[in-house]
């Protein structure tokens, strides 16, 4: 299954965006909150544990934790994205997942799914519904490593 993240929200705070795919049976279509873009000198994939990825096209492979169970990693070694961390290569990033949160903060450089967009009570920008829409992905991606996202 291929799916398609299209940003359109970039602030220092946060990065906001649109996720797609399409099943036989139905269309799934979520928000997004990521952190903001950071680069940094040392690596094409931003700034570890602060910056969302850079645009591109991820291979999705299954990744499992007590924190995180059965949900997907985000992969593509030429942007200096790789699932699990390499002592060989200090700078990439590693463990850019797909999982459940309402706000930047909460995100390591990763991706959380909501069904809504809010501005809380204290002026922070956030998805709502994570769970919910994290749920139905998990129902309607198959498990498995056969699965691309495009970022754009």
């Amino acid at each position: 299954m291929n799916l398609l993240l299209r940003r359109n929200y970039r602030s220092a705070d946060c990065t906001l965006g649109e996720l797609t795919f399409t099943t036989p049976a139905e269309v799934f279509l979520a928000q997004t909150m990521e952190r903001p873009w950071i680069p940094t000198p040392l690596s094409r994939g931003g700034r570890k544990g602060e910056s969302c990825v850079p645009a591109g096209v991820y291979r999705l492979e299954r990744h499992s934790s007590e924190a995180h169970p059965d949900t997907w990693a985000l992969v593509n070694p030429d942007l200096d994205v790789i699932h699990y961390e390499d002592p060989m290569r200090p700078n990439v990033r590693a463990l850019v997942l797909i999982h459940v949160a309402n706000y930047a903060r909460e995100l390591r450089g990763c991706i959380a799914p909501g069904y809504g967009r809010a501005i809380d009570d204290q002026g922070v920008k956030m998805v709502t519904n994570s769970r919910r829409a994290m749920i139905d992905l998990k129902r309607l991606l198959p498990y498995s490593d056969e699965h691309t996202l495009e970022i754009l």
